[in-house]
């Protein structure tokens, strides 16, 4: 079944689909931008000093959220000396541009008996420095995934995987801009451990075609297809039941990256680099059969 749905494809269609969706993902990534968490990006500090009682913090969190529609984090502090509490909220809403903004948020948090705070510019400096690394992480595990496959299989061709994979990301970075799911340490875990997905499933493509030589080339991908999809299916939906059943904030984002991510993997994997390697072996038989 798979090995007639390959043939009655065809290696241009393989070909163009999974870039079509490229370059859907590339405009939106354009025209909506990738939202940033506290970690990533600048924003408000709002800060209070020698309270009585202890701050009820989901309660505020959840007030500041639908009325910023931002994102917002609350953490309650403790001096020892009096003991007396106090409360930091950050938020990525720059309410300090905006006195009617900075007047609102002010009589909601007086509802909760919290006066005359210190309103502050966050700019984070570790900000930057997580871009930075982030960027540099996944460029030098890019660098390695594609030195550490032209070792194992010895051809230029599997560097192609690299490609594949980065396209996994972009997909699903197109995915969290849709959803307006931020950039944090959460989402960027799930875009380090769709890399490392993206090279197992493309390893085992790889090895059906390249090492072994039993039967066609379209018979070795469709095998390969088989084990493929039933893998990232089962991760993917798994993946999607997080996404829609789990309220916590962190596996949100990061369920979010890998449901995009994993349905990208589908078609870069089983379209795009599938047709890649079986240019490669047919240009090979080729080869062989002239000599």
């Amino acid at each position: 079944m798979l090995l007639e749905f390959i043939r009655k494809l065809g290696r241009r269609r393989m070909v163009l689909s999974p870039l079509a969706l490229a370059a859907c993902m590339c405009l939106f990534i354009l025209l909506l931008g990738l939202p940033m968490s506290l970690e990533f990006s600048s924003g408000t500090l709002i800060s209070y000093q020698g309270l009585e009682n202890k701050p009820d913090v989901a309660s505020i969190e959840r007030s500041l959220r639908g009325m910023l529609q931002k994102e917002v984090k609350a953490e309650v502090t403790t001096d020892p000396a009096t003991g007396k509490f106090g409360l930091d909220i950050q938020t990525t809403a720059l309410v300090y541009e905006n006195e009617e903004k900075e007047n609102q948020i002010l009589a909601l948090l007086s509802s909760f008996g919290l006066e005359n705070p210190s309103i502050l510019p966050y700019e984070p400096a570790l900000g930057r420095i997580y871009k930075r690394q982030a960027v540099e992480g996944i460029l030098i595990a890019s660098l390695a995934i594609g030195l550490c496959l032209l070792f194992v299989y010895r051809r230029k061709v599997t560097l192609l995987t690299v490609p594949c994979v980065l396209l996994d990301l972009l997909v699903a970075v197109g995915g969290m801009c849709l959803t307006r799911t931020p950039l944090s340490l959460a989402s960027l875990a799930g875009l380090l451990l769709l890399l490392g997905y993206g090279v197992d499933t493309n390893v085992l493509l790889a090895t059906y075609v390249l090492k072994r030589f039993e039967g066609e080339p379209e018979e070795r991908v469709a095998s390969a297809m088989k084990t493929g999809f039933t893998i990232t299916l089962t991760t993917l939906l798994t993946m999607l039941a997080v996404n829609l059943f789990v309220t916590n904030p962190s596996l949100d984002q990061l369920s979010t990256v890998l449901v995009f991510g994993l349905a990208a993997d589908l078609l870069n994997t089983w379209f795009l680099n599938a047709s890649i390697l079986l240019w490669h072996a047919s240009k090979k038989r080729m080869y062989y059969v002239s000599l």
